[in-house]
């Protein structure tokens, strides 16, 4: 790697730092606005950002052989199977309130309770 390489990789290391920086903390604010259903989009939208960075630059996909990518695609598709699962068993399961017992009062000590 020569020196001009060396320059421009260091650069977009730099960029993508700041990047996940930026984006660390537009996460951290949007958790203190109150969007309604908005944050979750933000959020998600946010993650899926720093996510691409990541991809992109450090796992280097855009430039990694087939099998990489498609062990990649399979990873993903894996996992947005299970979250669909996921969603499913939590959106078909029947909520059942839990059981209430009346709590007692317990006894002063040296006092004796008749039935």
């Amino acid at each position: 790697m020569n020196e001009q390489d060396f320059a421009r990789h260091a650069r977009h290391l730099l960029l993508a730092w700041i990047a996940l920086i930026v984006l660390m903390c537009a996460s951290l604010g949007s958790a203190y606005v109150a969007l309604g259903a908005g944050n979750a989009v933000a959020s998600f939208g946010i993650a899926i950002a720093k996510s691409a960075i990541v991809v992109a630059l450090f796992m280097r996909l855009a430039r990694g052989s087939v099998a990489v990518r498609i062990v990649a695609a399979m990873g993903l598709a894996m996992w947005l199977v299970l979250a669909g699962l996921s969603g499913v068993d939590y959106a078909t399961r029947a909520s059942h309130p839990a059981a209430y017992q009346q709590p007692r009062q317990l006894p002063a000590p040296g006092v004796t309770v008749r039935p």
